[in-house]
């Protein structure tokens, strides 16, 4: 997927900075030598490997690697650690540079083989520069490159009319079909020959050459009405005539091509044939009452063994309701489960934590997912390579939500007792006769109040040691419950 950065704030460069284009399917960005896009920081605003866009498999997307965040849009919170898709018109913010996002959708290649000879096939020289052939693009991919850059317009004047011949491949291809089909495929041209060139093209020369090929093919001569006539006395008396009234080499192919088109009369006979195949079809729906059930309830029978429900009385009537909800299920699971992980990293990411990056392999799809419909399609229909199976990839994201919520708790009482320790007098005294004296400060009142925070000191020390909920846990369950009703206001 061609991507291009283009500057809206250029920082510290000076002018306006040319659009970058990445190449290889990823662009890596920051102020270290080593990125592909290098960009000045005397602010030191930037990290050495600031962020990375890469193409997973056309999905652009943007991981962020740095410490001062990168922003998506003017948004205030940075995007973090995990990979985050990219649209046309996205804006990045870094450090003082804005970039534009570009994204340029790449043409399906057999619209272009289809829709290429039918518009341009005959009038290819006539408007080379404007209608390139797709056969003479595809020759062009081969070496390596040149496919892309004919796409976008980089250099038209390489594929002009001494490489573009589409003429001799097509009129290759034409003659057979205007023998075999000669009065279904001659009689649209025969009363359009000056429109169907002309619309299309806006070019008298191709008009031109458009219709002197045509006339060249001799294949639809002046007098079609009266070989039409002809057709139906050919059972007996078509050989007959045929010598004495018209010219030998031009009614010829033309009456060779009737006896090519008597068999539709057969097919029209051949056509109440079919017609007799609808009454079977309410045979056919009657008859999967019985016997065709158990075969249709197999793999939802499947599904309910696998869950563990086999033993549920369920009739064969309400299976397709039963797994239309269980199929909704799933989907809201998946999601649910693809957002803890997305806020877990969130978390991480806030407090500086190693994460778990995209490898090469053993990816866990509700981790490394753009969007929930493509953490259910890899949890459906598994087999994307690099990435876990369903079962490995759910029972992991289980446990590493079950191992968050016991690590925050205890990051919470490590990190409290880490701020007590900072607050020891010990501690505090020892900085402060460093910086000027401990006696001239404590007089008078001052040394009482020294005093009684030492004795405070021990006692919440003391508390955190031996009784931790008393002291941290009634106000952590306090700020839990404010927030959740916040949470749940929301969603109402």
């Amino acid at each position: 997927m061609p991507v291009t950065l283009k500057f809206q704030s250029s920082g510290t460069i000076p002018g306006n900075a040319r659009p970058v284009q990445m190449q290889g399917g990823s662009l890596t960005l920051g102020r270290g030598p080593g990125n592909d896009l290098m960009l000045p920081d005397p602010d030191r605003l930037l990290s050495k490997s600031h962020c990375v866009i890469e193409d997973h498999n056309g999905n652009v997307m943007v991981v962020d690697l740095s410490t001062n965040g990168t922003f998506l849009n003017y948004s205030k919170i940075p995007l973090g650690r995990v990979p985050t898709p990219l649209n046309n018109g996205d804006v990045l913010a870094l450090g003082s540079y804005e970039l534009m996002v570009e994204i340029t959708a790449e043409p399906d290649a057999t619209d272009d083989l289809i829709a290429g000879p039918a518009a341009q096939g005959p009038a290819s020289h006539g408007n080379a520069d404007n209608a390139p052939d797709p056969l003479a693009l595809l020759d062009d991919a081969g070496p390596g490159g040149n496919f892309l850059d004919d796409l976008l317009g980089a250099e038209a004047a390489p594929t002009g009319p001494s490489q573009l011949n589409p003429a001799d491949p097509i009129d290759e291809l034409l003659p057979p079909l205007g023998e075999d089909e000669d009065p279904f495929f001659q009689k649209p041209s025969d009363g359009r020959e000056g429109e169907g060139a002309s619309a299309p093209m806006h070019n008298p020369s191709a008009q031109d050459s458009f219709t002197a090929q045509h006339a060249g093919n001799n294949l639809i001569p002046d007098d079609w009405d009266d070989l039409l006539g002809d057709e139906d006395p050919t059972p007996a008396p078509g050989p007959d005539p045929a010598p004495g009234s018209d010219p030998a080499p031009v009614p010829d192919p033309v009456r060779q091509t009737p006896k090519t088109v008597l068999p539709p009369p057969p097919a029209e006979h051949s056509g109440p044939t079919p017609r007799r195949t609808p009454p079977q079809l309410p045979t056919q729906t009657d008859g999967p009452i019985d016997p065709d059930a158990p075969v249709e309830t197999d793999a939802a029978r499947a599904f309910l063994s696998a869950v563990g429900a086999e033993e549920l009385a369920i009739a064969d009537a309400d299976l397709v309701t039963t797994m239309a909800r269980m199929g909704r299920v799933m989907k809201t699971l998946v999601t649910g489960l693809r957002e803890i992980l997305m806020t877990r990293t969130s978390i991480k990411s806030e407090f500086r934590i190693e994460q778990t990056m995209i490898s090469a392999g053993g990816n866990n799809p509700l981790k490394f997912s753009i969007s929930p419909e493509q953490a259910v399609e890899a949890i459906v229909k598994p087999g994307a390579r690099g990435y876990l199976s369903a079962e490995t990839a759910a029972e992991q994201a289980l446990d590493d939500i079950k191992a968050h919520e016991i690590a925050m708790v205890t990051g919470m009482e490590a990190a409290l007792k880490g701020v007590l320790a900072r607050l020891d007098p010990q501690e505090l005294s020892g900085k402060i006769e460093s910086s000027g004296g401990l006696g001239s400060l404590l007089k008078g009142k001052k040394a009482r109040y020294w005093e009684v925070y030492e004795k405070m000191y021990a006692d919440i020390s003391d508390q955190a040691e031996n009784d931790f909920h008393d002291l941290f846990s009634r106000e952590f369950a306090r700020a839990y419950k404010v927030q959740l009703d916040k949470l749940k206001d929301r969603s109402e």
